[in-house]
């Protein structure tokens, strides 16, 4: 078998099973949504990331207004984020 061939399929092979891996971020944040939203976690205090939405108002105060984001907002930019590199 001619091996420019068979490389160039196992290529192909590679590219087709890394893509097909790809995270939903939308579905991701949908996930966390529905789980952050039960009943049983309606006392997390955490959920809206205190600290965080204070710091990052802090720091970009002069460059933009800061929008609260939530545990799962930040996690669907986080996926998003993940391509960049």
């Amino acid at each position: 078998m001619n091996i420019p061939i068979v490389l160039a399929v196992f290529v192909v092979v590679c590219v087709t099973l890394i893509a097909g891996q790809r995270d939903d971020c939308e579905q991701l944040k949908r996930a966390c949504d529905s789980c952050v939203n039960r009943p049983e976690n309606a006392g997390d205090r955490n959920r809206n990331l205190p600290t965080l939405n204070r710091e990052c108002r802090r720091r970009t105060r002069n460059t933009w207004v800061w929008r609260d984001i939530n545990r799962c907002e930040l996690t669907r930019l986080n996926c998003l984020g993940s391509d960049r590199g």
